[in-house]
């Protein structure tokens, strides 16, 4: 496990420092084709920086131990960094597309030739660098991944519109690119943004029926009912569960304690490790919460 967290900082710290190098040779080629979808690929990529340097910050939060202020830990500031990428990327998407309509009626001729050759390095060094995050099922890490793959899909726009405007001649096709590159964005980061509200909602996590986990507790030997229960997601793989259970006549604690072990058992192969019940015996029902 520690080798894996190791291997996710260093490939977020890793894509930082590169994604900054590829602005700079992303600038150099705007400047030189005069492409806008360059400039939006350039632009895109600065918010990359921002964005991963965002992830990396909040990967070294989540490993942080509880405190007594935060008693689950700092696994949330991650869903935060991917909730604030994807609605960075969403600002940046409006501002290119609001440019593209500009440039559409002011046309520019531009340099296909460098649109490519940068655009291409771009693709090579983007998808280079999401290879280097396999834990994908992270929602922080998978907002960071979604930041590169989102930009060599704009950089692979954008070698396709040089390939059509070199072609044709087609100065209109450039704007078009980048509105292209816009729509793609905001789809990408649509998924992020959603998963990062369910998880601060505190939204049953995906996957998971709350019918299903009561069915599995309501299984257990002598539990008569479950209610007030709640299942939720601290940060992305840690699902917690709490619900009061009323249970047979018990004459013992030990009995007792052998039902919540069974409880927990029946609902760990659902994906959820921290449980939380309040046993109550038929006679004493506890308060229902209005929630």
């Amino acid at each position: 496990m520690g080798h894996s967290h190791d291997t996710t900082g260093s490939a977020l710290l890793r894509s930082v420092g590169v994604t900054a190098a590829l602005i700079l040779a992303k600038v150099a080629g705007a400047w030189w084709s005069h492409s806008l979808a360059l400039w939006a690929d350039a632009g895109h990529s600065l918010t990359d920086v921002v964005a991963l340097g965002l992830s990396w910050y909040a990967w070294r939060q989540a490993q942080r131990p509880p405190t007594s202020t935060l008693t689950f830990g700092y696994g949330r500031s991650e869903v935060l960094a991917a909730l604030a990428n994807s609605l960075g990327l969403v600002v940046i998407a409006g501002a290119l597309a609001w440019e593209a309509v500009a440039r559409l009626s002011h046309p520019v001729p531009v340099a296909p030739l460098a649109m490519a050759l940068t655009a291409g390095t771009a693709i090579v060094v983007d998808v280079a660098l999401a290879l280097g995050f396999r834990d994908t099922t992270n929602l922080n890490v998978r907002s960071a991944w979604l930041h590169l793959m989102s930009d060599a899909a704009g950089s692979l726009g954008v070698v396709l519109g040089a390939g059509v405007i070199a072609l044709t001649k087609w100065a209109w096709v450039d704007p078009v690119a980048t509105a292209g590159i816009s729509a793609l964005i905001v789809y990408s980061a649509w998924s992020i943004t959603r998963e990062a509200v369910a998880v601060l909602m505190e939204a049953t996590p995906p996957g998971l029926q709350v019918a299903s986990v009561q069915t599995a507790i309501a299984q257990v030997n002598g539990v008569r009912a479950v209610h007030d229960l709640h299942v939720w997601s601290i940060g992305t793989g840690k699902n917690a569960l709490a619900c009061h259970l009323e249970v047979d006549r018990v004459s013992s604690l030990e009995e007792t304690q052998i039902v919540l072990r069974d409880a927990q058992a029946a609902v760990a192969p659902l994906g959820i490790s921290h449980v939380t019940i309040q046993v109550e015996p038929p006679e004493q029902p506890g308060d229902h919460a209005p929630w």
